[in-house]
């Protein structure tokens, strides 16, 4: 029997839910007035996102936007004079929007679950059995959200083994098979040393005693029930194996589903940054460049490369699905091409070696270091996006491509440790992921604070990260580089 437990209480705030609750925000900003902020005519705040932004980003955008708005209204006060026809929400603001998500590459790495408050809980689901049967007990955890299936082999089967049927040290045992019609010919009874079984006629044979006293020494083949009075008292716990009828049945083996929960805290990750006045005004005055959006730019650019820093670091570190070393020195008689696609087949040895230890996934994202770029870059089925080491203007953690023979998304990462690479499964639900980052504020920007000839601000953001199953994840190391 399928169901849910503590549904209402427990049940995950998916993305999709994420997205649908603030629609009417995105909606919104598409269309932006504001008397305080001098915006008269509507604006399409979401431009900034392109014409195809994704809806998770859009979502996002809205949020920061709202946050940003609420907050600049609400300190009037420190409003910029010298900009009052043009507020400088839509000057920096857009622009740090922009910044924040553009190139963040984290949600290919680990899955992200909304947090709507500081302290969330992210969620797991487990399937265990709701009836006993043979020797597995009602209750009996079938797949582990952490150690995948757990099961046996012939809970769905026919048959039954090891059926308790009563305690050592009597002769006589009055009980029903759980399981029924019973199959003729199919039953054995035994505490480990006397035997019973049926002659396909109903009667119980073997190590039997004279039947009285209400027992029979039979078997109920269409109710189950079994009427036995051993030769001797029995010495071990008694059960029964027998084949039931599967399609004739009324009863069959339950399982049943059940949410799990962990309480997470997100914490606070905040950078701030101070500039003169009189410089910006010169470059301004001098190329008629304005530095501030550049400056939050910048801000915003360190905290996405350190929570994407934070996230790889920390998933190296706790990865315990596997591990492969390999030598960049090619060995004798064979080329360094050939060489290079040994370390293609020890990459796919170690995606089975985490699937083996987990029961359920295969890796399919590598985050390496630049300097074994090369690596992945010559071995056989890599579709790479880009020349290594293009200048594009982009700092900080790039995609590569894709090894297309491994399923893998392939990130290169310039601050990863030289000569490594970790291996992860980035999964699309609570069940099948290695890792979880709950997001509760993507990025905040404190108002402009001006000091003198001064100006400060600090921007913000909080999530946390979970591991779900570490062994779903492992690590590389390349040596004599």
């Amino acid at each position: 029997m399928l169901k849910s437990k503590n549904v209402q209480e427990d049940t995950p705030f998916t993305v999709e839910q994420f997205i649908d609750s603030n629609q009417a925000l995105v909606e919104h900003y598409r269309e932006f007035t504001s008397k305080s902020m001098n915006i008269k005519k509507p604006i399409n705040v979401m431009e900034v996102l392109g014409s195809d932004p994704d809806p998770l980003l859009e979502t996002r955008t809205a949020i920061c936007c709202e946050n940003f708005v609420r907050r600049e209204q609400g300190m009037a006060k420190l409003y910029e004079t010298s900009r009052a026809d043009l507020p400088k929400w839509i000057k920096t603001g857009l622009a740090l929007i922009s910044a924040s998500h553009a190139d963040d590459l984290t949600d290919q790495v680990i899955s992200e679950q909304p947090l709507q408050s500081r302290t969330g809980k992210l969620h797991y689901m487990d399937i265990q059995t709701e009836s006993s049967k043979g020797n597995l007990p009602g209750g009996t955890r079938m797949f582990d959200a952490l150690r995948g299936f757990i099961g046996t082999d012939h809970q769905s089967s026919e048959k039954i083994f090891e059926e308790p049927v009563g305690p050592a040290g009597t002769t006589d045992y009055s009980v029903p098979a759980e399981y029924r019609p019973v199959i003729p010919g199919s039953v054995e009874i035994t505490d480990g040393n006397l035997v019973v079984r049926d002659d396909r006629n109903g009667n119980l044979v073997g190590n039997v005693g004279t039947p009285g006293g209400g027992i029979t020494n039979t078997i109920n083949y269409i109710t189950g029930e079994i009427s036995l009075k051993f030769s001797a008292n029995t010495t071990g716990s008694v059960t029964t194996s027998y084949v039931y009828n599967v399609e004739a049945s009324t009863e069959l083996p339950k399982y049943g589903i059940s949410l799990r929960s962990i309480t997470v805290e997100a914490r606070a990750r905040a950078i701030a940054t101070e500039w003169s006045q009189q410089s910006v005004f010169d470059l301004l005055n001098d190329w008629g460049i304005d530095a501030e959006p550049t400056i939050l730019d910048a801000g915003a650019k360190i905290i996405m490369a350190e929570k994407f820093k934070h996230v790889v670091n920390h998933l190296y570190k706790v990865a315990s699905g596997g591990s492969m070393v390999f030598d960049n020195t090619t060995p004798p008689g064979i080329s360094y091409q050939e060489h290079i696609d040994s370390f293609g087949i020890m990459l796919t040895r170690l995606q089975h070696e985490i699937w083996q230890n987990t029961q359920r996934v295969r890796p399919n994202v590598c985050v390496f270091s630049p300097d074994i770029w090369f690596l992945f870059q010559y071995t056989r089925g890599f579709q790479g996006e880009g020349a290594p080491g293009q200048t594009d203007a982009l700092a900080g953690p790039k995609k590569a491509g894709v090894l297309v023979n491994h399923g893998i998304t392939c990130i290169a990462d310039p601050t990863f440790a030289p000569g490594s690479a970790v291996l992860t499964y980035r999964g699309g639900d609570i069940l099948n992921t290695a890792a979880m980052i709950g997001m509760y504020i993507p990025l905040y920007k404190a108002p402009i604070h001006v000091k003198g000839f001064h100006k400060d601000t600090a921007l913000l953001t909080e999530y946390v990260i979970h591991v779900i199953n570490s062994e779903m994840m492992g690590t590389v190391k390349v040596i004599n580089l």
